[in-house]
C-alpha cells in the first residue's frame, strides 16, 4: 500500500453541537465496521447508539470529566477524525485517576494523513495537564489495525479483557 502525505491544514478542536451530525457520522463508521466483524456472535452495537453516545458526551463536555476533539480540515471545515475520552477516578489506586479512550475513528479515505497522531499527542498532553499519569483504552482483538495503531504508539498490552457467551 502506497504511503500518503501527511495531512497538513487541520486543527485539533474541542467538539461541540455543531460538529454533532459528523461526530455521528464517524461514531457509525466505527459502529459499521465492528458489526461487521464477526465476534462472538452475541456482541452488535444497537441502531441510534452512536447519537446517544455523542449525545451523553455533549452533555459533560465542558466538565473536566471528558475529553471531546476532532481533527477538522481548515479548507472545508470537515471533521476528519475524533477522539472521545472519559476520565476515570480510581481513588483506591495510587495514581488516583486515568483517562479512557472509549472512541478513536477516522474518516475512512482520510487515514494515514496524520489526524490520529494529532488527536493522540493532543490527548497525551491534556492528561498530563490534567495530572493523570496513565492512558487505557480496548481494542477488539480482530480489529487488528486498530491493535497495532496502539501498540505502535506506545499502548501495552495490560489487561486481558475475558467474555463468555451465555
Amino acid at each position: 500500500m502506497a504511503s500518503r502525505t501527511p495531512a497538513k491544514n487541520f486543527q485539533i478542536q474541542h467538539l461541540d453541537t455543531s460538529h454533532r451530525n459528523e461526530a455521528i457520522e464517524l461514531v457509525n463508521q466505527f459502529f459499521r465496521k465492528v458489526n461487521g466483524m464477526q465476534l462472538d456472535g452475541l456482541f452488535r452495537i444497537r441502531p441510534r447508539a452512536a447519537a446517544k453516545m455523542v449525545d451523553i458526551y455533549f452533555k459533560l463536555c465542558g466538565t473536566d470529566k471528558v475529553l471531546f476533539i476532532g481533527a477538522i480540515d481548515d479548507e472545508s471545515a470537515e471533521l476528519n477524525s475524533l477522539l472521545i475520552a472519559r476520565v476515570e477516578h480510581k481513588p483506591y489506586l495510587v495514581e488516583e485517576k486515568n483517562l479512557y479512550i472509549d472512541l478513536a475513528v477516522t474518516k475512512t479515505g482520510k487515514m494515514k494523513l496524520g489526524y490520529m497522531h494529532s488527536l493522540l499527542e493532543y490527548t497525551e498532553n491534556w492528561a498530563k495537564e490534567h495530572s493523570i499519569a496513565a492512558i487505557e483504552l480496548r481494542a477488539i482483538k480482530e480489529n487488528q489495525e486498530a491493535v497495532e495503531y496502539w501498540k505502535n504508539n506506545g499502548f501495552t498490552d495490560f489487561y486481558i479483557h475475558f467474555r463468555k457467551r451465555l
